[in-house]
């Protein structure tokens, strides 16, 4: 295992990637099997490279592993859908004197020993040792707060406010202490083939490589850095989006909508009103956001994104690098409402206006279809009475389709799903479509499914259920009623999407 430098006075290693990678690698499975992780090969390859994304060449091993503990924790909270509460930031960027390690050695006893080895650096419980050991309760307890006055004395000495910090905060520096390897230390082959036992007993990063070894949690491979470069030097491009937290509820409907609409997109949800996405494919995300701000869901006065690029690649544990808590600080001094790529979001389309117009309109409809189907029948006559100005956006299982068309036209759609063909909305009278209204004199609907068919006629498509009836049977249902509506409906226009 390389030898460490530590921090009083002496220069740090060229790449901590390259010289601590043994001892990198060892506190990592430690810290994943502490927050019950299953020590997969891919797990320890991601958290891994995780955590060399973000340290720095120069750190010392010991401030490398005491990072890479911390690192560890904060992704697997991540990719558990949890949020990382830490109600003391700035303890993790405070670093560990040796000068504090060496007072709580001198005062070890037996019992204090123990304690301290084995609550604060295995993370066992007061009550397993008082099994394991054979000891009161009282004395464990009495040991464990010896400990604790042993750190608060010397923090004070180094003029650190330790007096005032609850146990609860002492205990993490006492975990992170009891961790501590100063080192040097003999290859890491060779403790973890179990040479230099008296010194396995002493050091505890060479304890745990050799516990790890034997126990079959990491293989010696894993100790031993690749040929070539150490560290990831992958790049991503991600947007961050913020969804407001009385709306936070839309942020999972975004996600399911973009999986919909581009199922290789890589978005990975971050606390509880973040969601990051790959930007590498941005044209998917730029219609979904404005699709959303148009629905008001969430509106664009509650929802904000920014444009990052750094180190880092996605994995199943989500997003690796330094790029998720850059971009979760990025977003937040976003206003609201800005894209970055896309501008200001559109704003809410306003409610649908009221039906009574196009009941007034029901007389004249009957009158213009009865003449259609007359000129349809006379040379010269023309194809499409009412065509549609159409747009299909595939989205949320299915398709929306956003359209105009003249107030006279009956509305008619059907969707395929699961190879059986049914009716979205089927026109009586040309005010049916006023619930597809959009307020500003268009229409959109949405169709779940594997196609969808809209049809804009003069006059209500005669016996549409003795059709799909009929088409039931064919291969493709849904293409074998369109050719049958534009055969028999010469002046509608039929327009089919499929995915």
């Amino acid at each position: 295992m390389p030898t460490e430098h530590s921090s009083e006075g002496q220069e740090p290693i060229s790449d901590i990637a390259t010289a601590g990678w043994a001892g990198i690698t060892v506190r990592i499975a430690w810290a994943l099997l502490a927050e019950g992780v299953r020590l997969r090969p891919d797990v320890l390859r991601d958290t891994r490279d995780h955590v060399f994304y973000n340290l720095h060449t120069g750190l010392s091993l010991v401030a490398a592993e005491d990072r890479a503990g911390e690192l560890t924790s904060r992704l697997v909270a991540r990719a558990r859908r949890k949020t990382h509460v830490d109600p003391w930031p700035q303890d993790s960027a405070m670093p560990i004197s040796p000068r504090w390690k060496r007072a709580i050695d001198r005062s070890l006893t037996p019992i204090t020993s123990q304690v301290f080895r084995q609550h604060y650096g295995d993370g066992r419980g007061l009550e397993s040792l008082e099994k394991a050991l054979q000891v009161d309760r009282i004395a464990l307890e009495a040991a464990r707060g010896g400990l604790r006055e042993v750190l608060r004395r010397a923090g004070m000495h180094d003029g650190l406010p330790f007096d005032n910090w609850p146990t609860a905060r002492l205990d993490r520096l006492l975990k992170r202490l009891a961790a501590f390897a100063p080192g040097p230390c003999p290859p890491a082959i060779e403790v973890a083939e179990g040479h230099h036992r008296a010194h396995i007993g002493q050091c505890i990063r060479c304890e745990r490589t050799y516990r790890l070894v034997q126990g079959n949690k990491i293989a010696i491979a894993d100790l031993l850095p690749p040929v070539g470069g150490n560290r990831p030097t992958n790049l991503v491009k991600v947007l961050a989006v913020h969804v407001h937290p009385d709306v936070r509820q839309h942020r999972d409907v975004l996600v399911r909508e973009l999986v919909d609409l581009e199922p290789t997109i890589q978005c990975f949800p971050v606390g509880e009103d973040v969601l990051l996405l790959d930007a590498q494919n941005y044209e998917p995300v730029k219609n979904l956001l404005q699709l959303a701000a148009e629905v008001g869901k969430p509106s664009r006065d509650h929802i904000r994104a920014v444009l990052l690029e750094g180190p880092g690649r996605w994995s199943s544990l989500g997003l690796l690098g330094p790029v998720v808590e850059s971009a979760e600080v990025a977003v937040r001094s976003r206003s609201w409402g800005s894209i970055d790529g896309m501008g200001e979001l559109p704003a809410p389309l306003p409610p649908p206006p009221s039906a009574k117009k196009w009941w007034i309109g029901v007389g004249l409809s009957a009158m213009v279809g009865i003449a259609a189907t007359i000129y349809a029948v006379l040379p010269g006559a023309p194809d499409i009475v009412f065509p549609l100005d159409l747009e299909f956006t595939a989205g949320r299982g299915g398709v929306w389709g956003a359209f105009d068309v003249e107030e006279g036209a009956h509305i008619t759609i059907v969707r395929e799903a699961s190879h059986e063909v049914q009716v979205v909305l089927q026109s009586d009278s040309v005010g049916d479509k006023a619930t597809l209204a959009t307020g500003d004199g268009a229409y959109r609907f949405h169709a779940q499914g594997e196609g969808a068919l809209i049809i804009s006629s003069p006059a209500p498509i005669p016996e549409l259920e003795a059709q799909l009836a009929a088409v039931g049977s064919e291969e493709s249902p849904l293409d074998a009623l369109a050719e049958r509506i534009r055969a028999t409906q010469p002046v509608a226009d039929v327009q089919l999407w499929r995915p």
